[in-house]
């Protein structure tokens, strides 16, 4: 029966923070090694397994269908260790990048996937003008964060955000011109 005050909560903290970060208020990081594997939802098997399969199968071919055998051999292992060097600096970049976007996109859709993806540990979120500020799942609680952060934010944490990126020499108010500096 006290669910559904919470499940309120949850919708309108969802909500300010979702606001926040479409107001680049605070970032939401994913942790792509929790979240690349087999039961994550944003995982895709087809990223993950196919380039791999693909550098062993044409390794596979030039080890056996170059004649002679040992050219064949050390042509399909040299074939394969660059490969491993193709997985490793461009495929996994690739991958990461793939993933990190299916997961924004999935955390900032609604609640439920917000919720699993924190459960999953797979998210991390910051106040962009204290990086040092930040609130790591699963362990932290996003709700508490949202509460202690946010409402500052709204009301006189804006202002301190908005000078932080403004920068110091943008306080200063700028007098207009006097007459006498206007050279005609």
């Amino acid at each position: 029966m006290n669910t559904k005050p919470e499940k309120k909560r949850d919708r309108a903290l969802y909500a300010r923070l979702i606001e926040s970060y479409q107001a680049d208020r605070i970032g939401i990081f994913v942790d792509f090694d929790r979240l690349n594997h087999p039961r994550s939802p944003v995982w895709n098997p087809w990223e993950n397994v196919v380039p791999l399969l693909a550098v062993l199968a044409l390794s596979m071919a030039v080890m056996f269908f170059i004649k002679p055998l040992p050219v064949g051999l050390l042509s399909g292992t040299g074939l394969m260790v660059l490969g491993v060097f193709f997985y490793l600096f461009v495929m996994r970049p690739w991958v990461a990048q793939r993933v990190y976007r299916r997961a924004i996109d999935a955390a900032t859709e609604n609640l439920h996937n917000w919720n699993l993806l924190w459960k999953m540990g797979g998210l991390v979120i910051t106040l962009n003008y204290m990086n040092k500020t930040r609130c790591v799942a699963p362990d932290g609680d996003w709700r508490a964060f949202v509460t202690r952060y946010l409402p500052e934010m709204e009301l006189e944490g804006l202002e301190v955000y908005n000078s932080f990126r403004k920068g110091p020499e943008d306080d200063k108010e700028k007098e207009p011109p006097r007459f006498q500096d206007i050279h005609m």
